[in-house]
Parts: C-alpha cells; sequence; structure tokens
C-alpha cells in the first residue's frame, strides 16, 4: 500500500513538472546600457523610453533613409503655413488597455511644451482636438519641419495616467509601444520590461527585457563576453579585431547621423575669432587617420559638415585635407610665432596653450582627443585633454579652450534640427557665438520654405558658408559598433537611433 502510494506521488510531481509553466524557458534580453538611467519620463529620457526601451511611440516616425513615415498618426495634411491636422490611428492600446484618443496625444505633448527647449523646437503654438481620432496642431508661424519635429523622442506620446511622483515627473510611464515597464530600480539603473502582448502592431517575439546601466565602455565588453549581458555598443574600438574572433560574439559597424565635432569656448576674445587660426586648426587635423587608424574604422572622415547620406547634404564641398604645411602658414599670417624656439606659438606674449575636454562614455573620445593634441603639437598650439562627465565640462571650460563631443545630426530628421542650431546667431548649442547674417537669412528662410527642392538648395548654400566660416571643425562622421551574443536574433539597425535601437523583432534563441 505504501509502495502504491509512492509511485502515484511521484507520477505526479514529474506531471506538474513536465507541464508547469515555471519550466518553460523565457525569451529575455539583457542589454548594457552606454548612458546612467537617473529616469524613465519621456520629457526628460525620451531616447531611452522611446528608442531603447521601446515603451512609447510618436506621431511620426522615420525610415532608414529618414523620410518621414506614419507612426501613431496614420495621416497628416497641411492646411495652412501654420496649421496641420493630424489624423490618428483607431484601436491603439496604451500598456493600462485604454484605447489611445486625441485627448490622451493632446495632454502627452502639451506636457512636454512645458520644457522650453521642445517649445522652441517643435513651435507649437495650439493644440486643438477636432474628434477622438483628429487633432490639429498650430505653429506659431510658418514651419516647414514641423512634421519631423513630432519624430522626436521627447514628444513621444504617453498615457495621462501614467505614474507620477509629487513633481509631476513621470515615474512609470505607460506608452504604446512593444514593451511595458514592469520596475525601474534606481539603485541599479536597471530597467524590467515585459512584451505588450496587445501591441498593435503584434506583439513582440521577446517576453521580457533587462536594460541595465554600464557606462564605461571596457565594462560593457567584459559584460557581454561574460555573457552577463547579451547586447550592447560601443566597446573599445582597439579590440574589434579580436572581438571579430571571439567565439559566440557577433559584431556589426553602422554609420549612423552623429558627427564627432571640435568646438570652441568663444569666438570673440580669442584666438578663434581669426578664422585663419580656425583653420589652421582644421588643416593641423588629419581626419582620415584619426577614422581608420584611431576609431579602426569605426568613422568616416568628413569632408563636409553632414552625413553624405543624408538627403539634405552637400557633397559637392571639399572641407579641408590634412595640411599642417598650411597650417603653420595660415598661424603665421594671423600673428603667431614661435619667438623663442620651443616648439610653442607666442602671439603678443601670450602661448598659444588650450585644454581639450571630452567625456568618457564613448569609446572614441578619448584616443581621439589625445590624437588631436599630437597634431596641434605639430603646428605649434601646446593642448592638455580632460576626460569630465559630460553634465561637468560646462563648469571647468574656459573660453580659450576646446571640446570633442559626438552630436546627433537628426534626432529631427530634418536640416533644420542641427543647423539652425549650430549656425543661427540664436541657435540653442551656438554657445561660441558665431554670427552672420547670411547664415541667419539662409536658416530664416529655410524654414519658411515648403518646397523641398528649394529647400535642398538652401541648405546647400548653408553648408558652403558654414565651411567657409568655420565656427567649429567636424572631424569625422559616426559609426556605431554593436556587440552581441550569437543567439540573440532579429536585430536590425536603424540609423535614425540616437545610439541604437532595438525592435520589435529581435529574440534570443538558446
Amino acid at each position: 500500500m505504501k509502495i502504491r502510494s509512492v509511485v502515484v506521488i511521484l507520477f505526479l510531481l514529474v506531471s506538474a513538472l513536465a507541464f508547469s509553466p515555471v519550466c518553460e524557458a523565457k525569451n529575455e534580453l539583457k542589454v548594457g546600457e552606454m548612458w546612467n538611467i537617473r529616469g524613465v519620463d519621456p520629457v526628460k529620457k525620451g531616447t531611452l523610453v522611446k528608442e531603447k526601451a521601446l515603451i512609447t511611440e510618436n506621431l511620426v516616425e522615420a525610415d532608414p533613409d529618414f523620410s518621414l513615415r506614419p507612426g501613431l498618426a496614420k495621416s497628416w495634411k497641411q492646411l495652412s503655413p501654420t496649421h496641420w491636422r493630424f489624423y490618428l490611428r483607431k484601436g491603439v492600446k496604451f500598456h493600462d488597455g485604454s484605447e489611445m484618443k486625441a485627448g490622451d496625444v493632446k495632454w502627452a505633448i502639451e506636457r512636454a511644451l512645458k520644457d522650453p527647449s521642445i517649445k522652441s523646437l517643435t513651435k507649437i503654438k495650439e493644440i486643438k482636438v477636432i474628434d477622438d481620432y483628429t487633432i490639429d496642431f498650430i505653429t506659431e508661424g510658418p514651419y516647414a519641419a514641423f512634421p519631423a519635429t513630432l519624430h522626436y523622442s521627447k514628444v513621444s506620446i504617453v498615457s495621462p495616467h501614467s505614474e507620477m511622483d509629487k513633481n509631476g515627473v513621470i515615474t512609470k510611464p505607460i506608452g504604446t509601444g512593444p514593451f511595458m515597464l514592469v520596475k525601474w530600480d534606481p539603485a541599479t539603473e536597471t530597467l524590467y520590461l515585459k512584451g505588450f502582448k496587445d501591441y498593435w502592431q503584434g506583439k513582440p517575439k521577446l517576453d521580457e527585457l533587462i536594460i541595465k546601466a554600464i557606462p564605461d565602455p571596457a565594462s560593457r565588453e567584459v559584460a557581454v563576453e561574460k555573457g552577463e549581458i547579451d547586447f550592447t555598443c560601443d566597446v573599445p574600438y582597439g579590440d574589434v579585431e579580436r572581438l571579430s574572433r571571439e567565439k559566440g560574439i557577433k559584431l556589426e559597424i553602422h554609420p549612423t547621423a552623429r558627427v564627432y565635432q571640435l568646438t570652441f569656448g568663444s569666438l570673440h576674445g580669442t584666438p578663434y575669432e581669426d578664422v585663419r587660426v580656425r583653420k589652421a586648426i582644421s588643416y593641423a587635423i588629419d581626419k582620415k587617420s584619426i577614422a581608420q587608424i584611431v576609431l579602426h574604422g569605426c568613422a568616416e572622415p568628413a569632408k563636409g559638415i553632414i552625413l553624405p547620406s543624408l538627403w539634405w547634404a552637400n557633397n559637392n564641398v571639399s572641407g579641408y585635407d590634412y595640411n599642417p604645411k598650411k597650417a603653420k602658414e595660415l598661424l603665421k599670417e594671423a600673428g603667431w610665432v614661435d619667438t623663442d624656439n620651443d616648439g610653442i606659438l607666442e602671439k603678443n606674449g601670450k602661448e598659444f596653450h588650450v585644454t581639450i575636454y571630452t567625456y568618457p562614455q564613448r569609446p572614441g573620445l578619448k584616443p581621439m582627443a589625445e590624437t588631436i593634441q599630437a597634431f596641434l603639437k605639430n603646428v605649434g598650439i601646446k593642448a592638455e585633454v580632460r576626460v569630465l562627465d559630460w553634465s561637468a565640462i560646462g563648469k571647468y571650460m574656459k573660453k580659450y579652450d576646446m571640446k570633442l563631443s559626438a552630436y546627433h545630426l537628426a534626432m529631427v530628421p530634418d536640416p533644420d534640427y542641427y543647423l539652425r542650431k549650430i549656425y543661427h546667431s540664436k541657435g540653442s548649442t551656438n554657445t561660441w557665438g558665431y554670427n552672420n547674417p547670411e547664415m541667419d537669412k539662409l536658416l530664416e528662410k529655410g524654414l519658411t520654405t515648403f518646397d523641398q527642392q528649394e529647400r535642398k538648395k538652401i541648405y546647400d548654400k548653408v553648408q558652403e558658408l558654414a565651411l567657409k566660416d568655420l565656427p567649429l571643425i567636424h572631424i569625422a562622421f559616426y559609426k556605431v559598433l554593436v556587440v552581441y551574443r550569437d543567439y540573440v536574433k532579429g536585430f536590425k539597425f536603424n540609423p535614425v537611433a540616437h545610439d541604437y535601437m532595438l525592435n520589435p523583432e529581435i529574440y534570443v534563441a538558446k
């Protein structure tokens, strides 16, 4: 009797284990994120929430060629130079099961507009709900780039029912994307997400997605090699060749709309006030060697200022090729000479001595800065390199200094996004004080010109003038190094991404 009971119990246990869902392998992807994760509010952390965690989506999306396509809005039309009408998709659900309607869209975008930079970017004056699936936008003036601004990740659509803290900061966004947030752990800077089964484009292939902040490039490399994470990007470039031979690891190098650029503290009251000095610095830098050798092929030397594959790039410009002899001649013309034969140029008794600031998250920046340091020394400019957190650079950088950064050209897929911010006298990132009335007129004309071919002509002239005046120096166009375990399948790189953009088709096949 006892033996029979034991047999029955064992049979039941085996059956339970065989059919228990606990034994089912979950399709889970672990991602090593290059930036700190210190928030999940789309208005503040749009790139993370929209492109990497895939929690939220935008009314307007973009194809890999940077052309606009419908997103949460199925279509739109222009009613006047300042009036746009958008038609929303029906049946799109938020993660709480409610249907997305025009009132939700109005709430989300009006909330984003409280940020002055987003208000300035979109130029939205008023939002009107016409019906549940139709919404109108009135801009402050004629604005040809307007539809493209609704692609900006910080104006992605989030539900009014999202969880917020006492200050109104969203701590658990409820979006419409393929993944929904389960938990954000601020202590470990980790996001835990799961696939949204009612996603309007079909349930994603992953059951779970974990995104953990690993800001140090070398640490990201170690983590993916050990299998602690499955997917990451931009590990140290010097290890590309070795990693390509590593069993179980896959590498992909993709061009993206980002440029390494060298900017000056100020164009006023500094050596950089003289355009000959700026041109000399550009001639002094061997951009081809930086792209091919220093960055191990993870970049393309910049002749112009816009990635050649973008439709608004002027690919007829020639830029400044490596020519240290020309650099020395221009510096001499500008009054910089080595009077005491110590290898450093002086003018009016002051040495040409600067600091190049950069930051650690992007692995190419420090070796680039050190290489530029050597190129400048070759023409008589003494430079030091300081690597600080991005947020700290502004506290230390003086007007005589330089900053090396990797700047995105198309977070809004339109020429106005980058060119007006950089080259207009009132541009939001024109902190060095460049001011050319002819440039301002061209950029303002581009805002109010709706014919695409005419706009292209305007922005071609903008790029010609920018290279003539050279208020900043473009070194190379960025390439993203994606590294993942070979059991990760279905990943498709999208060059529109800020760094990398996950896609619902990605999955793990162990």
